[in-house]
């Protein structure tokens, strides 16, 4: 009996440490029982045993028909005190990330939590390997900012299958229900155009840099609803996407713009170039109007009018519910939190010219 115990326990404990060390992945299928017996020259029964107390423990699920598989990196009772932030990003220098990682990473230690980063490109397919590659280094969580929520939901869904737990940073897709954490969309478009009414503008365009974000979407509602509200009417005129600048300089000389409201910093800097470049002047001949408080270009950013959004508490209120989630404080239907935005009145907003 104690050699049968002895072999079972052998068994257990190598299956165990393959799982925890990587070797076999988050997922991934085990070898059958007969296979296992022949790799530890060992009976069926003592191979059964040793994985019934892995699914027992957590570390594996049995699937009739499908086979074994691998559910926890970490095992049903270890805990890592790891969490891990997935970012896309096209600079990694840009300083709203470093920001967003400050706030994540001080919220994390201050419960006890290490943050891991790994930056991603747009392929959700390169997301999800970073998903894998996370849960086999025994993080508990995850925090997750996607090029495309809408392209990520098999991401989302594999980590809900896998009972992960995961909170979207910055953008989520308004047909999955999730945990968020992201600034007021809605109300910095709002004040931004309500600023502009305020100098005397009427002929307001909002340009759009991703428009399938929900995020710019967001920011065009309360574009057009300040608008509406101010008894001005917007048509598919007022949104404009894969600018034209020549011809958008041409509308502003003829006196159709007055004002862009750029749906962030990124593009109204482009747009102050692109505009310049084509002799008009700003604010004199048209407005421009930003969203972020972007630094990543201080020679042009520094005179933006712009709305702030605070990265550092985005990030960190994102922790926050990731480790609220992990701590089994949330519960029921999804939270989204969302961080108040404020506007910066700079240099590139003035009143119309005379006759516009």
């Amino acid at each position: 009996m104690e050699s049968k115990t002895a072999k079972y326990a052998i068994v257990k404990q190598s299956i165990k440490q393959q799982i925890e060390d990587g070797t076999l992945a988050l997922d991934e299928k085990l070898p059958t029982e007969a296979e296992y017996a022949h790799i530890y020259n060992v009976s069926t029964i003592t191979v059964r045993r040793a994985l019934t107390e892995l699914a027992e423990e957590g570390y594996i699920k049995r699937l009739k028909h499908k086979g074994t598989f691998v559910t926890s990196p970490a095992g049903a009772g270890a805990t890592s005190r790891l969490i891990a932030l997935i970012l896309y990003s096209e600079d990694h220098n840009d300083s709203s990330y470093i920001q967003i990682i400050r706030g994540a990473q001080t919220m994390a230690s201050s419960f006890g939590y290490s943050l891991i980063i790994e930056w991603i490109d747009t392929d959700p397919v390169q997301e999800a390997a970073a998903i894998r590659k996370m849960l086999n280094l025994h993080v508990e969580g995850l925090l997750l900012y996607s090029f495309d929520p809408a392209k990520s939901i098999g991401n989302y869904r594999f980590l809900e299958e896998n009972k992960i737990p995961f909170v979207l940073l910055d953008r989520y897709d308004p047909d999955y229900p999730c945990y968020y954490s992201g600034c007021n969309n809605y109300n910095g478009g709002a004040i931004a155009t309500r600023l502009l009414l305020d100098y005397g503008h009427e002929k307001i365009r909002f340009a759009g840099y991703r428009f399938f974000l929900q995020s710019e979407q967001e920011r065009y509602d309360g574009f057009c609803s300040m608008m509406r509200g101010a008894g001005h009417m917007v048509s598919k005129e007022s949104l404009i996407m894969d600018i034209d600048y020549d011809a958008l300089a041409a509308q502003i000389r003829d006196g159709e713009v007055t004002a862009v409201f750029c749906c962030n910093d990124r593009l109204a800097v482009k747009m102050l170039r692109s505009l310049r470049e084509r002799g008009l002047r700003v604010p004199e001949d048209v407005s421009v109007m930003g969203f972020d408080d972007w630094t990543a270009s201080p020679d042009v950013a520094r005179e933006l009018t712009t709305v702030r959004q605070d990265f550092t508490e985005i990030g960190a209120n994102t922790s926050y519910m990731l480790i609220s989630l992990l701590q089994g404080r949330f519960s029921g239907n999804p939270v989204k939190i969302l961080s108040d935005v404020a506007l910066v009145v700079r240099s590139t907003v003035a009143a119309p010219a005379a006759g516009q």
